[in-house]
């Protein structure tokens, strides 16, 4: 049942996520303004608006230009009510009932489709994340304050170094802020092996499109969206990403 919940809870936090992409940057009306389709500029109703049903039942089209729906909306809905799903069934009702990992999560699916669709990791979600995580510190792991937020000023230190000898050509300002929440968030080791798999992992899928000639060495990947996925699997199993830093850094 709670996983159920979770699910529910994560098809709705989807819609509402994908008003905030569509939105984005002027952020209009996103509390009081009227969905609408972006091809007629019809306002929808409330059954047009259903997650995931909706999309399904219209067969991908608008229900009154018939105009294609992108598919991002479902995948983006249908993302959020898989992560929030699996950490429900991981680790039951407590953690995700009071909220606290439940925003987390909700921040970091974010983050992951603003970084892929518009390349950036917006202040707006980063600082409530930084909050939220800082209050998942302190009330559930108050003994690994130093260990944490020495690990993000490192990890965010070590970035921002990159982003000045770059001048902002090989990552951006963001992801120098990401960098501080992913170590709060984790601490050492689980920050380190979360960034490690984030490298590689983008490092993979760099190399893999330009074998397929898809890309090249100019070719600006969303780094920040390989972490944030990569913190998203952390999140629910964080055992493994602790084991990968322990192979590739001192222990302390």
């Amino acid at each position: 049942m709670t996983t159920l919940i979770a699910v529910l809870v994560g098809l709705l936090s989807g819609s509402f996520l994908s008003v905030l992409l569509d939105r984005w940057p002027h952020w209009r009306g996103v509390a009081t303004g009227r969905s609408q389709c972006p091809q007629c500029h019809h306002a929808l109703a409330w059954f047009d608006l259903v997650p995931l049903v909706s999309w399904l039942v219209l067969g991908g089209k608008c229900h009154y230009c018939h105009a294609p729906i992108a598919k991002l909306y479902p995948v983006l809905e249908l993302t959020m009510a898989g992560v929030l799903g699996l950490y429900a069934f991981r680790y039951g009702v407590p953690s995700l009932w009071y909220g606290i990992d439940y925003l987390v999560l909700f921040a970091l699916v974010s983050l992951f489709f603003f970084d892929l669709k518009h390349r950036v990791l917006p202040d707006v979600i980063l600082l409530p994340l930084f909050i939220v995580a800082g209050a998942r510190l302190v009330t559930q792991r108050p003994d690994q304050l130093v260990n944490t937020f020495a690990t993000g000023a490192l990890l965010a230190g070590f970035l921002g170094l990159l982003y000045l000898v770059s001048r902002g050509r090989w990552l951006g300002l963001g992801d120098v802020k990401l960098a501080f929440v992913i170590g709060v968030l984790f601490g050492y080791p689980v920050a380190v092996g979360v960034t490690l798999i984030a490298i590689w992992s983008g490092a993979f899928v760099g190399v893999a499109l330009i074998l397929a000639k898809r890309a090249n060495m100019q070719t600006a990947l969303p780094f920040g969206s390989f972490w944030v996925a990569t913190a998203i699997v952390a999140m629910i199993l964080p055992g493994p990403f602790a084991f990968i830093s322990g192979l590739f850094t001192p222990m302390v």
